[in-house]
């Protein structure tokens, strides 16, 4: 069934810009949190936009074999995959401030000591 294949192609474009980001998020680990996630929304649309470039001009192997047409809906999907990565990245964030944890690269502010002992 032609719209299965179509459903199952814009999953695929969601479920691979939200690795995609979630992805370069780690890679960045360097970096602090907001260019962490610039890098990595930026990494994945791109890829999108590359890909689907691609499939207008027919750059693929498989386009003599297969149709390989740009389509809108994949760039929405990408989106809606980036999106729900940082969303995801956002509930995390917020859980391990929460809770005092720093596996998103976030540190709980310290306290310093003025030296007459207020703080």
């Amino acid at each position: 069934d032609e719209s299965f294949l179509a459903r199952s192609d814009l999953v695929k474009h969601c479920v691979a810009s939200l690795f995609i980001t979630l992805a370069g998020y780690a890679a960045l680990s360097q970096q602090a949190a907001l260019a962490r996630v610039a890098g990595a929304v930026g990494c994945a649309a791109a890829a999108g936009a590359v890909k689907e470039a691609a499939d207008a001009s027919n750059l693929w192997p498989w386009c003599p074999y297969v149709s390989c047409a740009a389509d809108t809906l994949d760039l929405i999907a990408d989106a809606v995959g980036i999106w729900l990565a940082c969303a995801l990245l956002l509930i995390g964030r917020l859980f391990s401030a929460r809770h005092g944890r720093t596996y998103l690269a976030i540190a709980p502010v310290a306290a310093t000591e003025e030296p007459d002992g207020a703080i």
